[in-house]
């Protein structure tokens, strides 16, 4: 400040529109009067709980308690015609206000469907009744929008329970499909076959699009001529093993085909582990070559079968044949003693004993084990429950964006009889294409069977969701200019669930969808406006810095100090 009161000031008159370098407080100026109006929220429910209890005589006597002998009432006071308990609102335990608060406090957007714990504190930091923890409990159970889309905190329902133990080679089988793998001479999917007794398995190779017909004969050349017909067979439901032509040919040979019940392909484990082991065995040799998988299969058919199990403690090949299988390289004459070779001699008859009681012995340590994470189930005959579907199982176009927010569970239905120990038959509606058997595991119990039923999402045979676009928003390119992307509006779903999908995905997986109505897509004049995504998200430019003189520099005039 002293350096500045030795300059001699000239106030110089500029135009608004010259003076660059004004400041706010300079060009001030006085914003007219305005007139503010403050809203407060008017809660009605005070005064309908003050005139409810002015309007019941039994509470009106309770008061007449509490104010005639405080005493005896201790915690109770009367505040304005109402009653409170230690400080909290006091609420009768039949008042039909109860119902009113539960909801406030849960199934509001405030109260967010939480928990019981939850709840309950929300509860209790204004309101007060007696049993309050029970009714909450009994409140959030039969909250039919906690029951379809929360997920149970508990072990799952149904104990293990393990398929009866084979008595021979190849009499009871299991079998699996492993899709998807890299073409081979124009083969892309491996047929699982598994002996149940001896854990045997042979591999064979199918085309991408294969047919019930082709499965039959490919099982005939690997399975039937050298072990016969099994006596039954253990699969998981896929459309090849529920179609009519499989499923006559095997009523005729006299083989009982098991299924697994929907959403639950635990029966065919066995047939999974196989199918992880062979999968491991040709990434090990081929990670670096794909597409030369088939040329490894029968090696890792050898080298499965020959390799010692552990639930057993014999190789299959030693149970099916009776003997060790023959080592590679051959086997020197002469450089083990005749007494070793007979040592390892052992009847077949023998090791069939010995394998069904390490069998036995295996199953129980396995259903020991898998009891200790799981619970019995609550369920019966005539019981409402609400089923658990993963309606986005398949690899679709449409992603698995919208399963996250998805509901659940869907229903509830009626248990109309138990199909075992833990399956039970639900009466869905008549037009549902889901197999109505479903494992306890994928049911939960319903508390308030007068719930309305949630109706069960668009099902194929496959019980995957059906999909199906509805119309194309618009398009975008590649950086060839070539058409690449397309924004799909889908069928049944919120405006929202659009989403860009790959062009040649969605011709593959809808070519009765014609895209040509909606997009020019072999080129020629645009029927719509295109997405201009740049327009959309228009990167911020980076800062320059100004090196030369500012504009406003010259309009500071200032006189040196005389």
């Amino acid at each position: 400040l002293a350096k500045l009161l030795g300059y001699s000031y000239e106030i110089v008159y500029k135009p608004g529109a010259q003076n660059r370098v004004a400041d706010a407080l300079s060009r001030l100026h006085e914003t007219p009067s305005q007139c503010s109006v403050i809203t407060i929220p008017h809660w009605d429910f005070m005064e309908h709980l003050r005139q409810s209890f002015a309007m019941d005589p039994t509470l009106q006597e309770f008061i007449q308690k509490i104010e005639a002998s405080p005493a005896t009432y201790p915690g109770f006071q009367i505040i304005q015609g109402l009653i409170y308990f230690r400080g909290k609102l006091y609420i009768p335990s039949d008042s039909p206000i109860k119902s009113l608060l539960l909801n406030e406090f849960h199934s509001s957007l405030i109260g967010g469907h939480s928990g019981i714990q939850k709840t309950l504190g929300r509860l209790k930091e204004n309101v007060y009744w007696d049993n309050m923890k029970s009714d909450v409990t009994n409140f959030i159970k039969a909250c039919s929008t906690c029951q379809q889309t929360k997920h149970p905190t508990h072990s799952p329902y149904g104990l293990l329970q393990p398929l009866p133990i084979p008595t021979g080679v190849w009499e009871d089988i299991s079998m699996d499909f492993i899709v998807g793998l890299p073409p081979f001479q124009h083969f892309t999917v491996v047929f699982v076959v598994v002996d149940r007794f001896s854990k045997a398995a042979h591999f064979g190779m199918l085309p991408t699009h294969f047919t019930a017909t082709k499965v039959a004969d490919l099982f005939a050349t690997m399975v039937s001529k050298l072990h016969g017909m099994p006596k039954s067979i253990i699969s998981d439901r896929d459309p090849i093993f529920m179609s009519k032509f499989w499923q006559q040919l095997f009523i005729l040979s006299g083989t009982v085909l098991r299924m697994s019940t929907a959403y639950h392909p635990q029966t065919d484990g066995q047939t999974e582990i196989v199918n992880k082991a062979l999968q491991q065995y040709l990434r090990c040799f081929v990670h670096d070559q794909p597409k030369k998988w088939g040329a490894f299969l029968h090696w890792a058919e050898w080298h499965y079968n020959t390799s010692q199990h552990s639930s057993t403690g014999f190789t299959p090949f030693e149970v099916v044949y009776g003997k060790k299988p023959p080592s590679i390289p051959q086997y020197v004459s002469g450089t083990t003693p005749i007494e070793a070779l007979d040592a390892t001699l052992t009847d077949r008859e023998t090791i069939l004993q010995v394998l069904r009681k390490k069998l036995l012995k295996a199953q129980d340590d396995m259903k020991k084990f898998a009891d200790k994470h799981r619970i019995p189930h609550p369920f019966k005959e005539g019981d409402f429950a609400y089923v658990k579907l993963r309606p986005y199982r398949q690899t679709s176009v449409a992603g698995h964006r919208i399963q996250k927010l998805a509901k659940r569970y869907f229903g509830p239905f009626k248990l109309i009889r138990a199909m075992g120990p833990v399956a039970f038959e639900l009466a869905l509606p008549p037009d549902s294409k889901i197999h109505p058997v479903f494992h306890v595991s994928q049911l939960k119990p319903c508390f308030d069977p007068t719930n309305d039923s949630s109706p069960l999402p668009s099902m194929n045979a496959e019980d995957q969701l059906v999909i199906e676009p509805l119309a194309v928003l618009g398009w975008r390119h590649d950086s060839d200019g070539i058409l690449s992307h397309v924004l799909v509006q889908w069928a049944g779903l919120l405006p929202e669930d659009t989403s860009w999908e790959p062009l040649s995905d969605l011709k593959l997986a809808y070519p009765q969808f014609n895209l040509e109505d909606k997009v020019a897509v072999d080129g020629g004049k645009d029927v719509m406006d295109p997405v201009n995504e740049a327009q959309l998200e228009e990167p911020m430019g980076k800062g320059k810095r100004i090196k030369s003189k500012p504009i406003w520099f010259d309009d500071f005039q200032v006189s040196k100090p005389k």
